[in-house]
């Protein structure tokens, strides 16, 4: 008895010390808590007040909730691959991670020659796929750029069909997918706002695969910055 109380002081007082965020996810995935006790502004009191091999008990704001586990241990040895377990599933199930929690979603505008360059290329793409009277005789570029080369202009008029479907279909369908997958995820937790998801979403209309990937490497800088706790 003596051994499996100080193992229980040991679990209790380890998760209280580094993992405080595994006991909100039990609470939100077991029991329904709202996402945002996740958020580091949130002033919710919560620890692991109990561990059997039956069940975990959280106390939130003083009022303690028992959370079942399916199935028992055989010992409280086993806590460690259960709670790591659980907490795998919680993330799963609710769309988060560690990483998340402490992120504060920003826009990251063109920086350097080479983004303005690409940036100044799909908008001149946008142009002509949605323009692309522009490339016949008495059009802009038709009378300007392409003056002395009108078969480059009839042949860049003859594709246009092509690139606007391509354009549209990977492009609206990245920016769906960036609404819906990513966005939909950091909506509650850590939260965006209106403004900075508006920017990204454009971001993502007319760069598609290359935003996505500036969108990582922001997550990538902040999950870096504020650093990760393992079990």
């Amino acid at each position: 008895m003596a051994s499996e109380d100080a193992t229980r002081t040991r679990i209790l007082n380890h998760m209280n010390k580094d993992h405080v965020y595994d006991s909100k996810l039990y609470l939100i995935h077991r029991l329904s808590y709202p996402k945002t006790l996740l958020l580091p502004s949130n002033t919710a009191n919560v620890r692991l007040s109990d561990i059997q091999t039956t069940h975990l008990t959280v106390t939130i704001d003083d009022v303690s909730k028992n959370i079942p586990f399916e199935p028992p241990m055989a010992s409280l040895s086993d806590s460690r691959v259960r709670l790591v377990e659980m907490t795998r599933q919680a993330e799963a199930a609710l769309g988060v991670d560690r990483d998340m929690v402490s992120i504060k979603p920003v826009y990251l505008p063109p920086s350097g020659v080479g983004e303005w360059a690409l940036l100044f290329a799909m908008l001149s793409c946008m142009f002509l796929l949605f323009n692309p009277s522009t490339l016949q005789p008495g059009g802009l570029i038709y009378s300007t750029i392409l003056k002395d080369y009108p078969w480059i202009a009839d042949l860049m008029y003859k594709q246009v069909w092509w690139g606007y479907w391509v354009l549209v279909t990977f492009h609206v369908g990245e920016t769906l997918w960036f609404i819906w997958g990513v966005l939909g995820r950091f909506w509650e937790v850590p939260g965006v706002d209106v403004g900075t998801a508006a920017l990204w979403t454009v971001d993502v209309a007319i760069h598609g695969f290359y935003a996505l990937n500036k969108w990582k490497r922001m997550v990538r800088r902040q999950s870096k910055k504020n650093g990760k706790k393992d079990h």
